[in-house]
């Protein structure tokens, strides 16, 4: 029953990235329809690297949500006419996942999550497969591991020892990167990271709602990676102690919404 209490409120921290840009002069053939535009770049350790052409037409890839509901959200990086920095909704959002250390039965959990932000945000989510990537939020946004591009989103499993930012009642840490597109001001979201932590998600899964409640965690943390941050109000799953919430409140609903009808490159 302590142990149990301990889980009765569900604590969650979004931890965020700021990645300096700078532009470069270069110019190739990809870049035609910009001429005369500055390609950007971000500096990491001292390197200059030219931020991804993102493949594709700039077209959504599914419908964007009308917001139908009202209520409290907010937003990890707030812009000006721009609104809220967003993922590109014109690329699918690519996801991975490091099983290690995962509960049993738990995989379902998080693909039922991320169906469930799909399902409220209009984006696309595209599975890319398994990694030995261990989740933390001091991973490189390159990595030779998933070829070109940012890296993806990656789902993994820790411990309070592995991960101090898991004590106590937190059970997970979630969030995103706010970089530059390849041209111009316009910033998006990438490279995510949900953390999760292990013994916590097997108590909250052994409970009488054990799986709901596991499955409102993962949802809350990968709310975090699409731009959502805490609200005050506890009618709402974005609150930062979940009072046994196993659904979206009208206020996250339209922050997903909005969360997905961002621009695309």
């Amino acid at each position: 029953m302590r142990a149990l209490g301990r889980l009765a409120v569900i604590m969650a921290v979004g931890a965020v990235a700021v990645v300096g840009t700078a532009y470069a002069t270069g110019f190739d053939l990809s870049e035609w329809q910009h001429l005369g535009k500055p390609r950007n770049v971000l500096v990491v350790e001292g390197e200059q690297i030219r931020i991804p052409i993102p493949d594709g037409p700039s077209e959504r890839r599914a419908s964007s949500l009308p917001v139908t509901t009202d209520g409290s959200h907010a937003f990890m990086f707030e812009e000006t006419a721009q609104g809220p920095t967003r993922y590109d909704p014109c690329r699918a959002v690519e996801w991975t996942h490091n099983p290690t250390g995962m509960p049993e039965g738990a995989d379902q959990l998080v693909r039922d999550a991320v169906a469930d932000v799909a399902r409220h945000t209009g984006l696309v989510f595209e599975y890319v497969g398994e990694t030995d990537e261990v989740a933390g939020f001091d991973r490189p946004l390159f990595q030779e591991r998933y070829g070109e591009g940012f890296s993806p989103v990656i789902v993994g499993w820790s411990t309070e020892e592995q991960t101090p930012e898991l004590a106590g009642s937190v059970t997970g840490l979630g969030g995103s990167s706010s970089v530059n597109g390849a041209f111009g001001e316009q910033r998006f979201l990438a490279a995510g990271v949900v953390v999760l932590d292990t013994q916590d998600v097997t108590e909250l899964m052994e409970s009488r709602r054990g799986t709901a409640l596991a499955t409102a965690v993962i949802m809350h943390e990968l709310a975090h990676v699409i731009g959502l941050a805490h609200v005050d109000d506890p009618t709402e799953l974005m609150n930062d102690e979940n009072s046994m919430l196993i659904t979206w409140g009208p206020g996250d609903r339209a922050g997903l919404a909005i969360a997905g009808a961002g621009p695309c490159q």
